[in-house]
């Protein structure tokens, strides 16, 4: 009886030793997120002007600069007539290649 006791003293032990951790990482992850709002604010905001200027910096056409940004060559027109503007992803996209530039992008 008294090893049984032991032996599942143990396993409790073992038990709440990994909630604890699992409660560190969970901590952790919280942290980071929170990091992440602190360090990599939201992507600017592009105009029609913007976008326009850093093609044409690039001096690219605008289907291969949809090429680049995976984006079709339509929505990169109408980013630049300003019928549509650049989402989230595309602007941070945009946002690299014009502070890194387009090497970036080769592997």
């Amino acid at each position: 009886m008294l090893r049984n006791r032991n032996n599942s003293s143990k396993v409790l032990n073992m038990v709440e030793e990994e909630l604890h951790a699992i409660n560190e990482v969970k901590d952790v992850s919280m942290s980071i997120k929170k990091f992440n709002k602190i360090k990599y604010l939201s992507p600017k905001h592009y105009s029609r002007v913007d976008i326009a200027r850093i093609r044409s910096k690039l001096h690219v056409s605008q289907s291969v600069f949809a090429y680049l940004l995976n984006a079709s060559e339509s929505t990169v027109r109408k980013w630049e007539i300003g019928d549509k503007e650049p989402g989230g992803a595309n602007s941070r996209l945009l946002q690299i290649i014009e502070k890194k530039g387009v090497g970036v992008l080769s592997t």
